[in-house]
Protein backbone atom coordinates (compact mmCIF):
# COMPACT_ATOMS: atom_id res chain seq x y z
CA UNK A 1 0.00 0.00 0.00
CA UNK A 2 1.00 3.63 -0.71
CA UNK A 3 1.64 5.20 2.65
CA UNK A 4 1.53 9.32 4.10
CA UNK A 5 1.54 11.26 6.17
CA UNK A 6 -0.17 14.16 7.52
CA UNK A 7 1.50 17.23 9.40
CA UNK A 8 -0.71 18.67 11.38
CA UNK A 9 -0.66 22.29 13.20
CA UNK A 10 -2.98 24.72 15.36
CA UNK A 11 -3.73 28.35 15.27
CA UNK A 12 -6.52 30.60 17.00
CA UNK A 13 -7.87 33.73 16.40
CA UNK A 14 -10.55 35.93 18.21
CA UNK A 15 -11.44 39.08 17.90
CA UNK A 16 -12.06 42.42 20.05
CA UNK A 17 -15.25 43.00 21.31
CA UNK A 18 -15.62 46.81 22.07
CA UNK A 19 -18.49 46.76 24.25
CA UNK A 20 -17.79 43.81 26.23
CA UNK A 21 -14.40 45.29 26.37
CA UNK A 22 -12.58 42.04 25.99
CA UNK A 23 -11.87 39.23 23.19
CA UNK A 24 -14.49 37.24 21.82
CA UNK A 25 -15.57 35.25 19.08
CA UNK A 26 -12.70 32.34 19.30
CA UNK A 27 -12.14 30.29 16.78
CA UNK A 28 -9.73 27.11 16.66
CA UNK A 29 -8.40 25.15 13.91
CA UNK A 30 -6.29 22.21 13.29
CA UNK A 31 -5.10 21.46 9.89
CA UNK A 32 -2.50 20.48 7.81
CA UNK A 33 -1.36 18.69 4.75
CA UNK A 34 -0.96 15.10 3.26
CA UNK A 35 1.98 14.39 1.40
CA UNK A 36 3.13 10.83 0.13
CA UNK A 37 6.36 9.51 1.66
CA UNK A 38 7.57 8.74 -1.63
CA UNK A 39 7.35 12.27 -2.41
CA UNK A 40 8.75 13.89 0.41
CA UNK A 41 11.69 14.24 -1.03
CA UNK A 42 10.45 16.91 -4.06
CA UNK A 43 8.80 18.65 -1.48
CA UNK A 44 11.83 19.09 0.61
CA UNK A 45 13.56 20.55 -2.44
CA UNK A 46 11.02 23.03 -3.37
CA UNK A 47 10.94 24.15 0.50
CA UNK A 48 14.88 24.59 0.44
CA UNK A 49 14.67 26.20 -2.94
CA UNK A 50 12.35 28.53 -1.44
CA UNK A 51 14.71 29.14 1.11
CA UNK A 52 17.79 29.58 -1.22
CA UNK A 53 15.85 32.28 -3.28
CA UNK A 54 14.44 34.59 0.16
CA UNK A 55 17.69 34.37 1.69
CA UNK A 56 20.00 34.17 -0.88
CA UNK A 57 22.12 36.29 1.24
CA UNK A 58 22.62 34.07 4.30
CA UNK A 59 24.59 31.16 4.77
CA UNK A 60 23.02 28.13 4.79
CA UNK A 61 19.59 29.20 4.14
CA UNK A 62 18.79 25.81 4.61
CA UNK A 63 18.93 25.80 8.29
CA UNK A 64 16.33 28.37 8.53
CA UNK A 65 12.89 27.35 9.74
CA UNK A 66 9.46 28.40 8.21
CA UNK A 67 7.14 30.64 10.61
CA UNK A 68 4.45 32.58 9.95
CA UNK A 69 4.05 34.21 13.17
CA UNK A 70 7.43 35.16 12.33
CA UNK A 71 6.58 36.79 9.11
CA UNK A 72 3.58 38.01 11.31
CA UNK A 73 5.28 40.11 13.91
CA UNK A 74 8.10 41.40 11.60
CA UNK A 75 5.05 42.96 10.04
CA UNK A 76 3.71 44.59 12.98
CA UNK A 77 7.16 45.58 14.48
CA UNK A 78 7.11 42.97 17.00
CA UNK A 79 9.71 40.96 16.23
CA UNK A 80 12.76 40.36 18.35
CA UNK A 81 15.46 40.95 15.97
CA UNK A 82 17.94 39.60 18.07
CA UNK A 83 16.69 36.27 17.98
CA UNK A 84 15.33 36.06 14.36
CA UNK A 85 17.64 38.45 12.20
CA UNK A 86 16.79 36.49 9.25
CA UNK A 87 13.08 37.51 9.21
CA UNK A 88 13.74 41.47 9.78
CA UNK A 89 13.07 41.66 6.15
CA UNK A 90 9.38 41.02 5.73
CA UNK A 91 8.70 44.70 7.69
CA UNK A 92 8.54 45.33 4.29
CA UNK A 93 5.60 44.12 1.97
CA UNK A 94 6.98 43.25 -1.00
CA UNK A 95 9.46 40.69 0.67
CA UNK A 96 6.28 39.45 2.04
CA UNK A 97 4.92 39.57 -1.14
CA UNK A 98 8.37 37.71 -2.55
CA UNK A 99 8.15 35.01 0.05
CA UNK A 100 3.54 34.09 -0.44
CA UNK A 101 4.25 33.85 -4.27
CA UNK A 102 7.17 31.46 -3.07
CA UNK A 103 5.36 29.38 -1.20
CA UNK A 104 2.64 29.24 -3.71
CA UNK A 105 4.91 27.62 -5.85
CA UNK A 106 5.68 24.80 -3.43
CA UNK A 107 1.70 23.96 -3.78
CA UNK A 108 1.62 24.50 -7.18
CA UNK A 109 4.74 21.95 -7.63
CA UNK A 110 3.95 19.27 -5.07
CA UNK A 111 1.15 16.30 -4.70
CA UNK A 112 -0.39 17.88 -1.25
CA UNK A 113 -3.78 17.58 0.19
CA UNK A 114 -5.32 19.55 3.29
CA UNK A 115 -7.99 18.15 5.81
CA UNK A 116 -8.65 19.83 9.31
CA UNK A 117 -11.44 21.52 11.33
CA UNK A 118 -12.51 24.78 12.63
CA UNK A 119 -14.11 24.89 16.15
CA UNK A 120 -16.23 28.06 17.17
CA UNK A 121 -14.98 27.52 20.87
CA UNK A 122 -17.55 30.38 22.29
CA UNK A 123 -20.38 28.01 20.95
CA UNK A 124 -18.93 24.60 21.73
CA UNK A 125 -19.08 26.00 25.28
CA UNK A 126 -21.88 27.94 24.98
CA UNK A 127 -23.69 24.83 23.89
CA UNK A 128 -22.52 21.48 25.36
CA UNK A 129 -20.64 22.93 28.42
CA UNK A 130 -24.05 22.78 30.58
CA UNK A 131 -22.02 24.90 33.47
CA UNK A 132 -19.08 23.00 33.50
CA UNK A 133 -20.70 19.47 33.92
CA UNK A 134 -19.94 18.90 30.56
CA UNK A 135 -16.31 20.23 29.73
CA UNK A 136 -15.97 19.80 25.61
CA UNK A 137 -11.99 20.24 24.71
CA UNK A 138 -11.38 21.81 21.61
CA UNK A 139 -8.44 20.19 20.52
CA UNK A 140 -9.82 16.48 20.79
CA UNK A 141 -13.12 17.60 18.72
CA UNK A 142 -10.97 18.88 16.38
CA UNK A 143 -9.21 15.83 16.02
CA UNK A 144 -12.20 13.36 15.37
CA UNK A 145 -13.44 15.88 12.60
CA UNK A 146 -10.01 15.62 10.52
CA UNK A 147 -9.29 12.17 11.05
CA UNK A 148 -12.83 10.64 9.79
CA UNK A 149 -11.17 13.08 6.50
CA UNK A 150 -7.73 12.01 6.68
CA UNK A 151 -8.81 8.18 6.98
CA UNK A 152 -11.36 8.85 4.27
CA UNK A 153 -8.58 10.05 1.92
CA UNK A 154 -6.49 6.99 2.82
CA UNK A 155 -9.38 4.48 1.85
CA UNK A 156 -10.00 6.21 -1.44
CA UNK A 157 -5.86 6.00 -2.43
CA UNK A 158 -6.25 2.57 -1.02
CA UNK A 159 -3.52 3.54 1.38
CA UNK A 160 -2.21 3.87 5.04
CA UNK A 161 -1.21 6.83 6.64
CA UNK A 162 0.66 8.35 9.97
CA UNK A 163 0.03 11.82 11.74
CA UNK A 164 3.11 14.00 12.51
CA UNK A 165 2.04 17.14 15.35
CA UNK A 166 3.55 19.89 15.96
CA UNK A 167 5.67 19.41 19.77
CA UNK A 168 3.24 21.33 22.04
CA UNK A 169 3.91 20.17 25.61
CA UNK A 170 4.22 16.82 27.07
CA UNK A 171 0.42 16.51 29.04
CA UNK A 172 -1.04 17.92 25.88
CA UNK A 173 0.90 15.78 23.95
CA UNK A 174 -0.66 12.74 26.02
CA UNK A 175 -3.84 13.72 25.53
CA UNK A 176 -3.95 13.96 21.91
CA UNK A 177 -2.02 10.61 21.68
CA UNK A 178 -4.71 9.25 23.54
CA UNK A 179 -7.79 10.37 21.42
CA UNK A 180 -6.00 9.26 18.70
CA UNK A 181 -5.43 5.74 19.70
CA UNK A 182 -8.91 5.57 21.40
CA UNK A 183 -10.56 6.29 17.55
CA UNK A 184 -8.20 4.16 15.78
CA UNK A 185 -9.50 1.25 18.53
CA UNK A 186 -12.90 2.22 18.41
CA UNK A 187 -13.99 4.05 15.24
CA UNK A 188 -16.09 7.25 14.97
CA UNK A 189 -19.63 7.95 13.72
CA UNK A 190 -18.02 7.78 9.94
CA UNK A 191 -15.10 5.56 10.64
CA UNK A 192 -15.48 2.20 11.33
CA UNK A 193 -13.55 0.48 13.83
CA UNK A 194 -12.07 -2.14 11.02
CA UNK A 195 -11.16 0.90 9.08
CA UNK A 196 -9.87 3.21 10.96
CA UNK A 197 -7.35 -0.25 12.68
CA UNK A 198 -6.51 -0.83 8.71
CA UNK A 199 -5.45 2.60 7.37
CA UNK A 200 -4.36 4.79 10.42
CA UNK A 201 -0.61 3.96 11.58
CA UNK A 202 0.67 6.01 14.70
CA UNK A 203 1.13 9.63 15.88
CA UNK A 204 3.93 11.60 16.56
CA UNK A 205 5.00 14.85 18.07
CA UNK A 206 7.86 16.79 16.65
CA UNK A 207 9.54 19.98 17.15
CA UNK A 208 9.67 22.32 14.01
CA UNK A 209 12.83 23.42 15.12
CA UNK A 210 14.26 20.21 14.17
CA UNK A 211 13.68 21.45 10.65
CA UNK A 212 11.09 19.11 9.89
CA UNK A 213 9.93 20.28 5.76
CA UNK A 214 6.27 18.92 6.69
CA UNK A 215 5.40 20.53 9.27
CA UNK A 216 6.74 24.09 8.35
CA UNK A 217 5.02 23.94 5.32
CA UNK A 218 1.96 22.81 7.45
CA UNK A 219 2.84 26.39 9.87
CA UNK A 220 1.09 28.19 7.08
CA UNK A 221 -2.27 26.16 6.74
CA UNK A 222 -5.02 26.76 9.40
CA UNK A 223 -4.33 30.39 10.59
CA UNK A 224 -6.14 31.27 7.40
CA UNK A 225 -9.20 28.79 7.83
CA UNK A 226 -9.51 29.71 11.94
CA UNK A 227 -10.00 33.36 10.29
CA UNK A 228 -11.94 32.65 7.01
CA UNK A 229 -14.60 30.72 9.80
CA UNK A 230 -14.58 33.50 12.58
CA UNK A 231 -15.02 35.95 9.66
CA UNK A 232 -11.76 37.71 10.07
CA UNK A 233 -10.39 39.31 6.87
CA UNK A 234 -7.06 37.29 5.60
CA UNK A 235 -3.60 39.09 5.86
CA UNK A 236 -2.29 40.41 2.99
CA UNK A 237 -0.59 39.10 1.07
CA UNK A 238 -1.43 35.79 2.24
CA UNK A 239 -2.20 32.11 -0.17
CA UNK A 240 -5.50 31.56 0.93
CA UNK A 241 -7.08 30.85 -2.39
CA UNK A 242 -4.15 28.10 -3.43
CA UNK A 243 -5.35 25.81 0.48
CA UNK A 244 -8.71 26.41 -0.58
CA UNK A 245 -7.61 24.81 -4.08
CA UNK A 246 -5.84 22.01 -2.47
CA UNK A 247 -8.59 21.10 0.37
CA UNK A 248 -9.07 17.46 -0.21
CA UNK A 249 -12.47 16.83 -1.75
CA UNK A 250 -13.23 13.51 -1.14
CA UNK A 251 -12.96 12.54 -4.70
CA UNK A 252 -16.27 14.03 -5.72
CA UNK A 253 -16.05 18.04 -5.46
CA UNK A 254 -16.85 18.55 -1.89
CA UNK A 255 -14.12 20.07 0.19
CA UNK A 256 -16.24 21.99 2.49
CA UNK A 257 -17.46 18.35 4.05
CA UNK A 258 -13.94 16.64 3.28
CA UNK A 259 -11.06 19.37 3.47
CA UNK A 260 -11.74 22.13 6.21
CA UNK A 261 -14.77 21.14 8.10
CA UNK A 262 -16.54 24.35 9.81
CA UNK A 263 -18.42 23.01 13.27
CA UNK A 264 -20.53 25.99 13.74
Amino acid sequence: MKKYTLYLDESETHKYNPVIRKNDNFHFCMAGVIVAVDDYKDLEDSVNNLKRTIWSETPNPEKIILHQMRLIDAERGRLDSTRYPEYVKFNKKEERKKFYNELKNVFDKNSLSIVGSCINEDNLKKYYWITDKNKQDQYLVAMQLLLENYCHFLCANNAIGNIIYEFRELKGNEKLRDKYYHMKLMGSMYMTKNTAEKRLLGIDFVDKEDNEIGLQIADFVPNSFARDHAGIAQAKPNIFSTLKYNMYDGVMGNSERFGIKYMP
